[in-house]
């Protein structure tokens, strides 16, 4: 049941009508239901699963407080536990075989058989709260709560498949759904709701048709100069508005009833370095890498060069990992990576020129070279082999070849979307004008005609275009 699907829309009107029809004391247990019940329609051989994480989670949160003296060992083990299912689960067939190429696999059939087990949807974002939970435990920023108020955390069903990655001191007081009924909720949600529908199935799966074509594995000649950049391009557009699809529907559906989850992007291709890319690209993630994985490594070398620079690389390579098990993934991570480093070294040595801190032609230069950066280290990401990433490259930057392979379409849409990001940001501004002046409650021209109309067209496009329905992006991470 994918969020762009006509059943998980009638899912999502029964849940929020009995939802706000229900006395507050029964709306835990309501959502915690229907949150298996979402989780289960992906298939009822993993609901186990996240329940075991949040039993894991819990037994060992109350070792750490009933232990205070052995805090630091009960963490470590329950992080350890939690990883181990999440490397089974997820990396198990490529450790194999990557040990296979190393010519120390235990066969072929073991192989096949690591690789034959279903994928458990979310596991890679409820494993991670968890590790986060656990973190905060330890560091009182968060008290244990019941076994049940922790499912629900973990299972909370419009961020489980794909985030945003949540922390326990944001969702968590607002899992006692005290608030009571105010129609903003239905305004906020249903904004994003529709806007994301539109966003995945007419623009992420019109752009995923092209794309697919031309990532397709089977193709062995390398392509003309302009479709390598063109298809590089789309599929960074494509996976933006995939990704900001998702969350755009995960977020509305919250607010739906009353909960406000993070948000997870703010116009990343108006990045002007590296560093600013990612604090406006899966800002969640982002952040938790930050406090949980960046800042711990390099607290205790005090901002040295070399092991910032080191740990840099590694982190953005297990970012890379995280996305996806294989090699491609790795190197989009270690090219990001990259792309920090080079930005500290020009930090440093900008810092003793004061000449560039307010030059707007290095800021510019920066901006573009940020965009480039980014749309190459899309291509590893996408492509399913590296020879494949390769071929794309080279189009790219060196054996270049004129000539085009796709219809006119692909190209005038592909624009159309550059344009739509380029102005992206004054639209929102506008957007956000319109809805201020209207008031954050009661009637106005704004929301008795714009919005019905607005909500109707983008439904018209969601049923027009559902014949490309397709599975979100980030659900296969």
């Amino acid at each position: 049941m994918t969020f762009n699907s006509v059943p998980y829309l009638c899912f999502l009107v029964l849940a929020v009508g009995l939802f706000w029809l229900l006395p507050g004391r029964y709306r835990r247990a309501f959502v915690l239901l229907a949150s298996l019940g979402f989780y289960a329609s992906w298939g009822l051989l993993f609901v186990w699963l996240p329940l075991l994480v949040a039993g894991i989670v819990y037994l060992v949160g109350r070792r750490i407080t009933a232990n205070p003296a052995r805090q630091k060992l009960s963490a470590g083990l329950g992080i350890s536990c939690v990883l181990a299912l999440l490397i089974v689960f997820k990396y198990r067939g490529f450790l194999l075989a990557t040990f296979h190429v190393l010519g120390i696999s235990g066969g072929t059939h073991s192989l096949s058989l690591a690789t034959s087990i279903a994928f458990p949807m979310g596991i890679s974002f409820y494993t991670f709260e968890g590790i986060a939970y656990l973190i905060d435990l330890r560091q009182g920023r968060v008290k244990l709560p019941s076994f049940p108020d922790l499912c629900l955390f973990f299972l909370f069903w419009p961020n489980i498949l794909s985030g945003p990655l949540v922390r326990a001191r944001e969702l968590m007081p607002q899992l006692s759904f005290r608030k009571p009924f105010e129609a903003r909720f239905c305004f906020e949600g249903l904004d994003r709701l529709i806007w994301g529908l539109v966003q995945k199935n007419v623009i992420a799966n019109m752009l995923g048709i092209w794309v697919d074509r031309g990532f397709a594995p089977g193709t062995t000649e390398i392509p003309s100069t302009l479709d390598g950049w063109s298809v590089a391009i789309a599929f960074g557009l494509q996976i933006y508005f995939d990704f900001a699809a998702y969350t755009n529907m995960a977020i509305g559906a919250a607010r739906l009833i009353g909960v406000t989850l993070p948000e997870n992007f703010r116009q990343p291709y108006h990045a002007a370095t590296p560093p600013d890319f990612w604090n406006r690209w899966h800002i969640t993630l982002s952040r938790w890498i930050r406090d949980y994985l960046f800042f711990p490594i390099n607290a205790k070398w005090a901002g040295a060069p070399l092991p910032l620079y080191l740990s840099l690389l590694g982190v953005m390579a297990l970012v890379g990992l995280w996305h996806g098990a294989g090699w491609g993934f790795i190197l989009w991570g270690t090219l990001h990576g990259a792309y920090l480093v080079v930005y500290r070294i020009y930090e440093s040595w900008r810092s003793t020129r004061a000449g560039l801190s307010d030059s707007r032609l290095a800021a510019g230069i920066w901006r573009a070279l940020t965009l480039v950066a980014i749309t190459v280290a899309w291509v590893p990401f996408r492509a399913a082999t590296m020879h494949k990433a390769a071929s794309i490259l080279s189009a790219m930057f060196y054996r270049f070849s004129s000539g085009r392979t796709n219809s006119s379409g692909f190209y005038a849409f592909t624009v159309a979307l550059i344009l739509f990001c380029a102005i992206e940001p004054w639209l929102m501004q506008k957007l956000t004008g319109i809805e201020d002046h209207a008031g954050a409650d009661g009637p106005s021209p704004f929301r008795i005609i714009v919005r019905p109309i607005a909500y109707a067209f983008g439904l018209l496009l969601f049923l027009l275009f559902d014949e490309h329905n397709a599975q979100f992006i980030y659900s296969q991470f």
